[in-house]
């Protein structure tokens, strides 16, 4: 079971379409919702006195905090209407710095937060916040694009590929499993058809596995490039999960890697889970 999920907001409406997917699975899974917002040092324009920058940038961090609180205490209250159980907190800092430094010592089990794929890949380029969080933090991270989701979040793709690193993906589709996952679809890809009868032999092994432990399971496998062939099976699910390490290393999410090209392109939810190094 998950018990704590961190929610970041920047206090803009966009963000906000992490929140429905972020309620549905704190409902379903009886967790808290910890709600954060950074704000940032103000730029001040000098004029020379010194005095005077002072009060300025006073004035201006105290409009922004201000208004930060104002934004968490509305959120928080939007949660809680839903039975949500909220705690939110208010950071002054670097945005990327000081959420993962929030991240590292609140050791939540699940970061929901949003990103705008194809229409703003800056958001999710090398040392953006998304990027950090996935890279140095601890939890999963589900990054939720331009479109929210729907309010049921009950088929999820896992994409395996064989190795022992990409099942860590499986870890949180067993914690989601009936809180609020009602199946999991395990996607194989392979270049080759002759790679295709080991693969759903593989695959239809860990559905066995699964299916004794109560996670209804479906097995696919396709021939083709891994995120084309993700794109359109997710399609039909409402979430995707994938592991951020996989063959190749944890670098190739910073280097035009299946998960991040799946990121920036897919409409779905997309829920990555480091590997251990």
């Amino acid at each position: 079971m998950l018990k704590t999920i961190m929610v970041p907001t920047d206090g803009s409406p966009y963000s906000e379409r992490a929140l429905p997917i972020a309620q549905v699975i704190a409902s379903a899974q009886g967790a808290q919702v910890q709600l954060v917002q950074v704000v940032e040092f103000p730029t001040v324009m000098s004029d020379g006195d010194n005095y005077s920058d002072a009060q300025v940038f006073q004035q201006m961090l105290d409009i922004l905090t201000d208004s930060a609180q104002a934004n968490l205490d509305r959120l928080s209250t939007r949660f809680q209407t839903e039975g949500v159980p909220t705690v939110a907190t208010r950071l002054l800092g670097h945005s990327a710095q000081s959420l993962l430094s929030f991240e590292q010592d609140l050791r939540p089990d699940l970061v929901v937060m949003a990103t705008k794929g194809r229409s703003g890949l800056a958001r999710f380029a090398l040392g953006s916040v998304a990027d950090r969080m996935i890279r140095e933090g601890t939890a999963p991270v589900l990054l939720v694009r331009d479109e929210p989701p729907g309010a049921a979040i009950q088929k999820a793709l896992v994409m395996l590929d064989g190795s022992g690193v990409a099942e860590g993906a499986l870890g949180i589709a067993r914690v989601l499993a009936g809180r609020p996952l009602r199946e999991v679809e395990l996607l194989g890809v392979v270049s080759d058809a002759r790679d295709q009868k080991p693969a759903e032999t593989y695959l239809e092994g860990v559905a066995k596995q699964l299916g004794s432990e109560g996670v209804k399971t479906t097995v696919r496998v396709e021939i083709g490039e891994p995120e084309t062939v993700i794109q359109a099976v997710s399609k039909n699910v409402d979430l995707v999960i994938l592991c951020t390490h996989g063959r190749g290393g944890i670098d190739r999410l910073r280097h035009g890697s299946v998960a991040e090209r799946v990121v920036r392109e897919s409409t779905k939810p997309v829920l990555l889970v480091r590997a251990d190094p």
